[in-house]
C-alpha cells in the first residue's frame, strides 16, 4: 500500500510538471471551457431526463400499468443503445492509461502494485464519470420512487456495466494493437448488430427491457454484473502483468507484423514502390493507422442522410456527405502530408527521389483509397440512382481538385507528428493551414453546385462538379509539377523548422 501511494504521488507530479501544461495555454483553456460546457449540458439533460421520458409516446408503459417504476422501464428500453454508443465512443476516443514503467522495474516494487495502479487509475476517466453526470440525477429519482433493494439492484448493476465496458474496452484496445484481427472481428460484430437491428431481425428494445428490468425486479442479478466487472478487471490484470517486461511491451515479434500491400504496386516503377512504402508506414504506426480505420467507419456515414425522407432531394446534403465518404482519408491524412515525415524529413531531401515522384506517390495513395471508398459506396444506389451519381461526381472532384488542394495545404507550415500516438484529442500537427483547408475543400463543390443551378437543374449542377473534377484530373501532372517546384523552393526552410520542433 505504501508503494502504491508513492506511485500515485510520482504520477501526479509527472502530470503537473509536464511541459504540456505550460505550452499552448490558449488551446488548453479553450478545451477546458468546451469540456465544462459539455458537462453542463449533460447535467441539465440528466436533471430533465425523467420529464423527457414521461413525454415519450410509448404504449403500454405508463403509470396506470406499472406505477412509479414506469419511467425507469421506459429508460430501460433504450439503455442497450446507450451502452452500445458508449462502447463505440470509448473505442475511438478513450486512451489507454499511460505510465512509463521503465523507471520502476528495477526498484523493489511489486509488479502487481504497478498493474493495480494502472487499472484503478482508469476509474476516474472522464468517460466513466460522464455517466454519473448524466444518470446521477435520475438515480436520485430512482431512490425516491422505488424500494431500497430494487433501487440498489438497478443502480449497482448499471454502474457495474459502465466499468465492465471500461475494462473490457481497454483489453480490446490493448490486444487489437498487437493483433489487428481483434479489431477486424470487433468491426464485423458491430456491423452484424447494426444489420440485425436495421432489418428488424432482432428486437433490441425487447432485449434491453428484459435485461435492465431484471436488475430492479430481481436485485440479486446485480451480482452477475459485478461478477462480469471482476472478470474484466482480472483479464486486464493478467494481461498487463504477463507483459510487464521491457522486451515484451516495447516490440512485437517481426514474424507477426502484417501490412497492407503485397508487392503489386512495386511493379509500377518508383512511384508505385513509394506508394507501397506509404501503405506500410500507415499500417505499422498507430496514428496513421487510426486515420485509415476511421475512414472505413465513415463509409457508413451516408446512412444518416440518404435513407431519410426529410433529406430526400436535398442535393446540398448529398454533396456534403459524399465529400466525407469518398474523401475522408484524403482530408485526414493529407492535411499532415509532410508532418508524417517530420522526424526523417532530412532523409526525404537526400534520397534519390524527385519531388515530382514524391507528390505523385501521395496522389496515387489518395486515388487508391478514394477509389476503394467509391466502389464500397455503390450500395447507396439502393436509395436512389441520383445518390450514386452525386457520389461519383464528388469522387471525381475530390481526386481532380481537392487532392491537389489538400497536398498544398498539407505542405504549408508543417508540424512534426508523433506517429506512435492516437488520433482522437490529439492536436499535434494542427495549425492554421488545417483550418483554412476546409474552406476550399467544402466551399468549392458547393459553390459549383450553386453556379450550375443558375443554368441547369440539380443533376446538371451535380454533373458540373464531375466535369470540373475530370478537368482537374487531366491536369494532374501540371499541378504535381507546381507542387514539386514549391517544395523545392521551401525545402530548406521546412527542414529547419522540423529540426527546431
Amino acid at each position: 500500500m505504501k508503494n502504491l501511494l508513492k506511485i500515485i504521488a510520482m504520477d501526479w507530479k509527472g502530470s503537473t510538471r509536464s511541459p504540456i501544461w505550460h505550452r499552448k495555454v490558449i488551446v488548453n483553456v479553450f478545451l477546458a471551457l468546451t469540456f465544462i460546457y459539455l458537462i453542463g449540458n449533460l447535467l441539465v439533460l440528466g436533471i430533465f431526463l425523467d420529464d423527457i421520458l414521461m413525454q415519450l409516446p410509448i404504449d403500454g408503459v405508463d403509470y396506470q400499468t406499472y406505477g412509479p417504476s414506469f419511467v425507469l422501464r421506459r429508460l430501460n428500453r433504450y439503455l442497450i443503445y446507450y451502452f452500445f454508443l458508449d462502447f463505440i465512443v470509448r473505442y475511438f476516443m478513450q486512451k489507454l492509461p499511460a505510465m512509463s514503467i521503465q523507471p520502476y522495474l528495477h526498484l523493489p516494487i511489486r509488479r502487481a502494485s504497478l498493474v493495480h495502479f494502472m487499472l484503478v487509475k482508469t476509474v476516474w476517466s472522464p468517460f466513466n464519470l460522464i455517466h454519473f453526470v448524466l444518470l446521477g440525477p435520475f438515480m436520485v429519482e430512482v431512490f425516491n420512487n422505488l424500494p431500497l433493494s430494487q433501487a440498489l439492484g438497478w443502480i449497482s448493476g448499471v454502474i457495474a456495466i459502465v466499468y465492465f465496458a471500461n475494462y473490457f474496452l481497454l483489453y480490446i484496445k490493448r490486444t487489437s494493437e498487437v493483433d489487428t484481427r481483434v479489431y477486424v472481428g470487433l468491426l464485423a460484430s458491430l456491423a452484424l448488430l447494426v444489420g440485425l437491428h436495421w432489418y428488424d431481425i432482432v428486437d433490441f428494445n425487447a432485449i434491453s427491457t428484459r435485461l435492465f428490468d431484471a436488475l430492479f425486479l430481481h436485485p440479486w442479478l446485480a451480482a452477475v454484473a459485478l461478477s462480469l466487472l471482476g472478470v474484466a478487471y482480472y483479464i486486464n490484470y493478467k494481461y498487463l502483468k504477463s507483459n510487464m517486461y521491457l522486451s515484451r511491451i516495447s516490440k512485437v515479434n517481426r514474424d507477426e507484423v502484417s501490412y497492407v500491400g503485397t508487392g503489386i504496386l512495386s511493379r509500377f516503377g518508383l512511384v508505385g514502390r513509394l506508394t507501397e512504402l506509404e501503405f506500410k508506414f500507415i499500417w505499422r504506426n498507430k496514428r496513421p493507422r487510426s486515420v485509415f480505420l476511421i475512414t472505413i467507419l465513415f463509409l457508413g456515414y451516408g446512412l444518416f442522410v440518404f435513407p431519410q425522407s426529410e433529406y430526400a432531394g436535398n442535393y446540398l446534403m448529398y454533396i456534403l456527405f459524399s465529400i466525407i465518404i469518398t474523401g475522408m482519408f484524403m482530408l485526414n491524412y493529407g492535411q499532415y502530408l509532410l508532418g508524417w515525415e517530420g522526424t526523417h524529413f532530412d532523409h526525404v531531401l537526400t534520397r534519390n527521389v524527385s519531388f515530382k515522384d514524391y507528390y505523385m506517390s501521395k496522389f496515387l495513395l489518395f486515388a487508391i483509397v478514394s477509389g476503394a471508398a467509391m466502389i464500397l459506396s455503390t450500395p447507396y444506389a439502393y436509395f436512389g440512382t441520383e445518390i450514386l451519381l452525386v457520389l461519383f461526381s464528388v469522387f471525381l472532384f475530390n481526386l481532380g481538385v481537392n487532392a491537389h488542394i489538400v497536398m498544398f495545404f498539407g505542405s504549408m507550415n508543417p508540424k512534426k507528428i508523433d506517429v506512435t500516438k492516437g488520433t482522437v484529442f490529439n492536436w499535434q500537427g494542427t495549425g492554421a493551414a488545417q483550418f483554412m483547408l476546409m474552406i476550399p475543400v467544402l466551399g468549392a463543390p458547393l459553390g459549383l453546385y450553386g453556379l450550375g443551378l443558375l443554368f441547369w437543374d440539380e443533376m446538371g449542377a451535380v454533373a458540373l462538379i464531375g466535369v470540373v473534377g475530370l478537368l482537374g484530373l487531366a491536369g494532374t501532372r501540371y499541378w504535381i509539377q507546381m507542387l514539386a517546384g514549391w517544395l523545392r523552393r521551401q525545402r530548406y526552410e521546412i527542414a529547419n523548422d522540423f529540426r527546431n520542433q
